[in-house]
């Protein structure tokens, strides 16, 4: 009976294989309402996959759902800072902000380029090459579901090579860490071990939290990926000293934030690690620091404020005292949202957990023109690298839908509306078992490239989770995650 029903399944499986082919992941922009109400953000797997044309089938394919546009004029100008409640959780607060604005450039619909040069300091051929890194990674990604190794290892190499070069615009390790594991994954796949070693040995040293996915990788790419692993990585101890003048700027280390100049970065496996020292507004410092296992080196940098914006940093820097339930003018987070010439200012406050190895997160938007505070969430989050930042991505996404897509209810001549009460940010669920419709060695059993394509889209689908939203009397958008 068991080999019966084994065999009937991977008969539907084979019949219903254009349909699963012809699935692509899709991503929802801040100005879309997929719902038709409210600015929900939630979205299924139809939805997901509607608006985006899918690649040639040897079936026809229905023409794309046609989505009414409505002609807005130039996209808002959005933004995002964050503050710590105190100087121990800087880093934590640094990351939470790079994790919002790596979350904010996913959005279409929104101008952040011109605030986001303004706020890191990079000009715009960092800002040109970074985006072509990002197109050369989708890109080199979907060669290697392809199988097309050869154009999968140029495009991802070029992917690493262009992100390293704008290394001062970079604030996550998401996007290289990506294209190093898939390009080790094109080397270990085209017989290149020695490639593909160098490039899993570079991702366990610098990112140390980025590994494959065993339902994605097949099981001689999660060998060469564990082969690769430094003798150090069980138990790391080098060290960097990083120092800056002026003190108190942001210490990055692996493109990952550590907390305030002076600082002594530990915990670091043995090689090669990239250190970009920066504050709000001032050109960063990049530099490549070699470090033996359990040894300590050091390291030095010499920021300037850019002519525009002068007095950033201290804006940003008071708004840990002030009262932000709006946002007038004369007030801190008015006074950066004008330095950086936005319309939208988004601010995260981080503060201490009763939780153990959690944090208290606090997202605020505001409507620049009136001072109106247009959304608010508030919640706890885990401090590991990687869950904070996934935490953070969730709650961003929905928070900038909410705040493009509604309107206050409160008029111009009335006060701004009281706080609201705090809206829970729960833990994310735990991820569902896989089934082996999802499982690598299904789909390469079956055949072909596109099948193995369809399981990650399958895959992506199933793991994106929207924020719901609500919105109370007051016009305020509460956030429940």
């Amino acid at each position: 009976m068991r080999r019966s029903q084994t065999f009937l399944t991977c008969l539907l499986l084979l019949l219903s294989l254009p349909a699963i082919a012809s699935a692509q992941p899709r991503r929802i922009d801040a100005d879309e309402d997929e719902t038709g109400g409210g600015g929900a953000t939630s979205s299924t797997a139809s939805d997901a996959s509607a608006d985006q044309a899918p690649p040639p089938q040897p079936t026809p394919q229905p023409p794309p759902r046609a989505t009414p546009q409505v002609d807005t004029g130039a996209p808002p100008r959005v933004y995002v800072v964050s503050v710590a409640a105190d100087d121990t959780l800087e880093g934590y607060a640094q990351r939470a902000g790079a994790a919002a604005r790596h979350e904010l450039r996913s959005l279409t619909s929104v101008d952040w380029r011109a605030a986001d040069q303004l706020f890191l300091g990079y000009d715009d051929s960092a800002l040109e090459t970074i985006e072509r890194a990002r197109v050369r990674l989708d890109q080199g990604r979907q060669a290697y579901l392809n199988l097309d190794l050869q154009q999968a290892i140029a495009l991802l190499s070029g992917a690493v090579t262009d992100f390293d070069s704008s290394a001062a615009a970079l604030e996550d390790p998401e996007d290289v860490g990506q294209a190093l594991l898939f390009l080790g994954a094109s080397y270990a796949f085209n017989g290149q071990a020695r490639e593909a070693t160098r490039a899993f040995a570079r991702l366990q040293v610098q990112m140390p939290h980025i590994v494959p996915d065993p339902n994605v990788f097949p099981p001689d790419v999660i060998q060469r990926f564990d082969a690769a692993r430094p003798r150090d990585a069980a138990s790391p101890a080098a060290s960097i000293s990083i120092e800056s003048d002026p003190p108190g700027a942001i210490a990055y280390v692996d493109f990952v934030a550590r907390g305030v100049t002076p600082i002594v970065v530990s915990g670091l496996v043995g090689g090669e690690h990239i250190v970009r020292v920066t504050r709000a507004g001032a050109t960063p410092s990049v530099t490549s620091v070699t470090v033996r296992a359990r040894a300590t080196e050091s390291t030095s940098a010499f920021l300037v404020d850019g002519d525009r914006t002068a007095g950033l940093h201290e804006a940003i820097a008071s708004i840990r005292d002030a009262d932000i339930a709006a946002a007038p003018a004369g007030t801190p987070v008015h006074t950066v949202a004008e330095i950086l010439d936005v319309e939208r200012i988004g601010v995260i406050r981080v503060a201490n957990s009763d939780v153990e190895g959690q944090v208290d997160i606090e997202l605020l938007v505001y409507d620049v023109t009136n001072g109106r505070r247009l959304v608010r969430g508030a919640g706890t989050a885990p401090v590991a690298i990687g869950e904070l930042e996934a935490a953070v991505h969730r709650l961003v996404s929905g928070a900038l839908e909410a705040a493009l897509t509604t309107r206050p209810q409160a008029t111009e001549a009335e006060p701004p509306p009281p706080v609201d009460e705090e809206s829970p940010l729960t833990p994310p669920p735990p991820p569902p078992e896989h089934s082996v419709v999802e499982e690598w060695w299904f789909w390469t059993i079956l055949g072909g490239a596109v099948l193995i394509g369809a399981a990650i889209a399958v895959g992506v689908v199933l793991g994106t989770q929207g924020s719901s939203l609500g919105q109370n009397p007051s016009g305020v958008v509460v956030l429940e995650f």
